[in-house]
Protein backbone atom coordinates (compact mmCIF):
# COMPACT_ATOMS: atom_id res chain seq x y z
CA UNK A 1 0.00 0.00 0.00
CA UNK A 2 0.94 3.68 -0.42
CA UNK A 3 1.47 6.28 2.43
CA UNK A 4 -1.80 7.90 3.46
CA UNK A 5 -4.00 5.22 2.04
CA UNK A 6 -7.48 5.92 1.55
CA UNK A 7 -7.23 9.29 3.66
CA UNK A 8 -5.36 10.55 0.12
CA UNK A 9 -8.57 10.47 -1.34
CA UNK A 10 -10.92 11.67 1.12
CA UNK A 11 -13.07 14.61 -0.41
CA UNK A 12 -14.86 16.25 2.32
CA UNK A 13 -12.69 16.94 4.73
CA UNK A 14 -11.53 16.49 8.34
CA UNK A 15 -14.43 16.51 11.14
CA UNK A 16 -14.06 18.56 14.27
CA UNK A 17 -15.81 20.81 16.90
CA UNK A 18 -15.39 23.75 18.67
CA UNK A 19 -12.87 24.66 16.79
CA UNK A 20 -11.45 28.23 16.33
CA UNK A 21 -13.29 28.66 12.70
CA UNK A 22 -16.51 27.36 13.75
CA UNK A 23 -16.52 29.93 16.82
CA UNK A 24 -15.74 32.47 13.35
CA UNK A 25 -18.52 31.57 11.37
CA UNK A 26 -20.83 31.77 14.67
CA UNK A 27 -21.24 28.07 14.81
CA UNK A 28 -22.18 26.71 18.39
CA UNK A 29 -21.11 23.57 18.62
CA UNK A 30 -18.95 21.34 20.58
CA UNK A 31 -17.35 17.93 21.78
CA UNK A 32 -20.44 16.81 23.64
CA UNK A 33 -23.13 17.77 20.64
CA UNK A 34 -20.48 15.53 18.16
CA UNK A 35 -20.07 12.83 20.71
CA UNK A 36 -24.04 12.48 20.85
CA UNK A 37 -24.26 12.41 17.08
CA UNK A 38 -21.80 10.27 16.76
CA UNK A 39 -23.37 7.76 19.10
CA UNK A 40 -26.83 8.13 17.43
CA UNK A 41 -25.79 8.04 14.01
CA UNK A 42 -23.77 4.50 15.13
CA UNK A 43 -26.59 2.93 16.68
CA UNK A 44 -29.25 3.47 13.89
CA UNK A 45 -30.46 6.60 15.41
CA UNK A 46 -31.15 5.20 18.66
CA UNK A 47 -30.71 7.98 21.44
CA UNK A 48 -28.62 7.66 25.03
CA UNK A 49 -25.92 4.60 23.65
CA UNK A 50 -22.76 5.76 25.42
CA UNK A 51 -20.27 5.77 23.08
CA UNK A 52 -16.80 3.25 23.00
CA UNK A 53 -13.58 4.80 23.72
CA UNK A 54 -12.57 5.35 20.28
CA UNK A 55 -15.20 7.10 19.86
CA UNK A 56 -14.54 9.39 22.21
CA UNK A 57 -11.20 9.98 21.01
CA UNK A 58 -12.69 10.91 17.69
CA UNK A 59 -15.27 13.23 19.38
CA UNK A 60 -12.97 15.01 21.62
CA UNK A 61 -9.82 15.16 19.99
CA UNK A 62 -11.09 16.05 16.54
CA UNK A 63 -11.13 20.03 17.05
CA UNK A 64 -7.91 20.27 19.21
CA UNK A 65 -6.57 17.96 15.66
CA UNK A 66 -8.41 20.47 13.67
CA UNK A 67 -6.68 23.70 15.22
CA UNK A 68 -3.05 21.78 15.09
CA UNK A 69 -3.15 21.11 11.84
CA UNK A 70 -3.83 24.63 10.82
CA UNK A 71 -1.72 26.19 13.30
CA UNK A 72 1.23 23.91 12.87
CA UNK A 73 1.09 23.15 9.27
CA UNK A 74 -0.53 26.22 7.93
CA UNK A 75 -3.18 24.53 5.93
CA UNK A 76 -6.16 26.25 4.88
CA UNK A 77 -9.40 24.55 6.90
CA UNK A 78 -11.49 27.43 7.02
CA UNK A 79 -14.50 25.61 4.81
CA UNK A 80 -17.09 24.51 7.06
CA UNK A 81 -19.72 22.22 5.77
CA UNK A 82 -22.50 20.09 7.28
CA UNK A 83 -22.70 16.34 6.37
CA UNK A 84 -24.59 13.31 6.87
CA UNK A 85 -25.35 12.63 10.47
CA UNK A 86 -23.98 15.84 11.83
CA UNK A 87 -26.51 18.03 13.38
CA UNK A 88 -23.94 20.82 12.97
CA UNK A 89 -21.37 22.28 10.14
CA UNK A 90 -18.24 20.55 11.44
CA UNK A 91 -16.08 19.21 8.33
CA UNK A 92 -13.49 20.97 7.78
CA UNK A 93 -11.48 21.52 4.65
CA UNK A 94 -9.57 24.60 2.50
CA UNK A 95 -10.36 25.26 -1.34
CA UNK A 96 -8.29 22.64 -2.72
CA UNK A 97 -9.89 19.76 -4.62
CA UNK A 98 -8.90 16.61 -1.80
CA UNK A 99 -8.01 17.47 1.39
CA UNK A 100 -7.24 14.42 2.36
CA UNK A 101 -4.49 14.42 0.03
CA UNK A 102 -3.54 17.81 1.47
CA UNK A 103 -3.65 17.17 5.27
CA UNK A 104 -1.61 13.30 4.50
CA UNK A 105 1.00 14.70 2.49
CA UNK A 106 1.58 17.34 4.77
CA UNK A 107 2.20 15.14 7.41
CA UNK A 108 4.15 12.73 5.71
CA UNK A 109 6.68 15.81 4.36
CA UNK A 110 7.22 16.37 8.18
CA UNK A 111 7.67 12.63 8.93
CA UNK A 112 10.23 12.18 5.96
CA UNK A 113 12.03 15.58 7.08
CA UNK A 114 12.18 14.58 11.22
CA UNK A 115 13.65 10.91 9.57
CA UNK A 116 16.25 12.57 7.46
CA UNK A 117 17.28 14.82 9.55
CA UNK A 118 16.98 13.19 13.23
CA UNK A 119 16.98 9.59 12.26
CA UNK A 120 17.00 8.54 15.97
CA UNK A 121 13.51 9.73 16.33
CA UNK A 122 11.87 8.46 13.19
CA UNK A 123 12.32 5.82 10.93
CA UNK A 124 10.16 5.30 7.26
CA UNK A 125 10.41 1.73 5.91
CA UNK A 126 8.63 1.85 2.27
CA UNK A 127 7.66 -1.24 0.59
CA UNK A 128 6.50 -3.32 3.79
CA UNK A 129 3.68 -5.47 4.36
CA UNK A 130 3.01 -5.99 8.34
CA UNK A 131 2.04 -10.03 8.67
CA UNK A 132 1.60 -10.14 12.19
CA UNK A 133 2.35 -8.71 15.62
CA UNK A 134 5.03 -9.36 18.25
CA UNK A 135 3.29 -9.75 21.92
CA UNK A 136 5.36 -10.22 24.49
CA UNK A 137 4.87 -14.00 26.19
CA UNK A 138 4.36 -13.04 29.51
CA UNK A 139 1.87 -10.17 29.42
CA UNK A 140 0.36 -11.00 26.31
CA UNK A 141 0.98 -6.80 25.06
CA UNK A 142 2.03 -5.85 22.06
CA UNK A 143 5.50 -4.76 21.68
CA UNK A 144 5.96 -4.57 17.86
CA UNK A 145 5.79 -6.47 14.03
CA UNK A 146 6.81 -8.76 11.92
CA UNK A 147 7.12 -7.45 8.02
CA UNK A 148 7.65 -8.75 4.54
CA UNK A 149 9.86 -6.74 1.95
CA UNK A 150 9.00 -6.94 -1.71
CA UNK A 151 12.41 -8.68 -1.96
CA UNK A 152 11.00 -11.55 0.30
CA UNK A 153 13.80 -10.42 2.99
CA UNK A 154 11.96 -10.10 6.43
CA UNK A 155 12.16 -7.40 9.42
CA UNK A 156 10.69 -6.83 13.02
CA UNK A 157 10.33 -3.74 14.35
CA UNK A 158 9.75 -3.34 18.48
CA UNK A 159 7.68 -0.75 19.98
CA UNK A 160 4.23 0.74 20.57
CA UNK A 161 2.29 -0.28 17.52
CA UNK A 162 -1.09 2.21 15.86
CA UNK A 163 -2.93 0.35 13.30
CA UNK A 164 -3.75 2.30 10.59
CA UNK A 165 -4.47 0.32 7.53
CA UNK A 166 -8.01 1.02 6.50
CA UNK A 167 -10.74 -0.90 5.81
CA UNK A 168 -11.63 -4.41 3.92
CA UNK A 169 -14.12 -3.51 1.59
CA UNK A 170 -11.82 -4.03 -0.97
CA UNK A 171 -10.95 -7.67 -0.29
CA UNK A 172 -13.57 -9.70 -2.74
CA UNK A 173 -12.12 -13.19 -1.90
CA UNK A 174 -14.26 -16.19 -0.28
CA UNK A 175 -12.80 -15.68 3.13
CA UNK A 176 -12.62 -12.19 3.16
CA UNK A 177 -14.41 -10.04 6.20
CA UNK A 178 -16.85 -8.61 4.09
CA UNK A 179 -18.11 -11.88 3.56
CA UNK A 180 -17.77 -12.56 7.52
CA UNK A 181 -19.38 -9.77 8.56
CA UNK A 182 -21.44 -8.50 4.66
CA UNK A 183 -22.23 -10.92 2.23
CA UNK A 184 -25.52 -8.80 1.85
CA UNK A 185 -23.32 -6.39 0.38
CA UNK A 186 -21.05 -8.65 -1.85
CA UNK A 187 -23.53 -10.05 -2.85
CA UNK A 188 -25.25 -6.83 -4.04
CA UNK A 189 -22.57 -5.93 -6.17
CA UNK A 190 -22.09 -2.30 -4.86
CA UNK A 191 -19.22 0.00 -5.79
CA UNK A 192 -16.22 0.71 -3.49
CA UNK A 193 -14.31 3.82 -2.51
CA UNK A 194 -11.50 1.94 -1.23
CA UNK A 195 -8.08 1.38 -2.64
CA UNK A 196 -6.88 -2.49 -3.40
CA UNK A 197 -4.96 -2.28 -0.34
CA UNK A 198 -7.74 -2.40 1.68
CA UNK A 199 -8.31 -6.12 2.08
CA UNK A 200 -8.80 -5.82 6.50
CA UNK A 201 -4.79 -7.20 7.05
CA UNK A 202 -4.97 -4.81 9.92
CA UNK A 203 -8.09 -6.50 11.39
CA UNK A 204 -6.84 -9.97 10.85
CA UNK A 205 -3.76 -9.96 12.46
CA UNK A 206 -5.18 -8.47 15.55
CA UNK A 207 -7.68 -10.65 15.68
CA UNK A 208 -4.99 -13.63 15.33
CA UNK A 209 -3.53 -11.85 18.64
CA UNK A 210 -6.92 -12.49 20.74
CA UNK A 211 -7.85 -8.08 19.73
CA UNK A 212 -11.34 -7.45 20.92
CA UNK A 213 -13.48 -5.63 17.56
CA UNK A 214 -16.70 -4.25 17.64
CA UNK A 215 -18.80 -2.80 14.80
CA UNK A 216 -17.44 -4.82 12.02
CA UNK A 217 -20.62 -4.77 10.46
CA UNK A 218 -20.61 -0.82 9.78
CA UNK A 219 -19.99 -0.61 6.12
CA UNK A 220 -21.06 2.36 4.25
CA UNK A 221 -22.12 2.57 0.58
CA UNK A 222 -21.21 5.05 -1.59
CA UNK A 223 -22.81 5.98 -4.37
CA UNK A 224 -19.77 8.28 -5.48
CA UNK A 225 -17.73 5.13 -6.62
CA UNK A 226 -16.50 4.31 -9.54
CA UNK A 227 -17.73 0.89 -11.09
CA UNK A 228 -14.90 -1.57 -11.54
CA UNK A 229 -14.28 -5.10 -12.62
CA UNK A 230 -15.08 -5.80 -8.90
CA UNK A 231 -18.42 -4.00 -7.18
CA UNK A 232 -18.55 -2.72 -3.99
CA UNK A 233 -19.40 -0.91 -1.08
Amino acid sequence: MHAGGNSTKATSGINGAGTKQQRALGINDSAEIFEFDTSKSANSGKEGIPINPLGKVLTHDGGPAVEWLTDSFGLDLSLISRLGGHSQPRTHRGKERFPGMTITYALMEKLEEIAKNTPERAKVVTGAKVVSLVTDQKTGAVIGCNFELRDGKTGTEYGPVVIATGGYAADFSDNSLLRKYRPDLLDMGLPTTNGEHCTGDGIKFAQAIGAAGSTYHHVTSSLEAVCTEHSLA
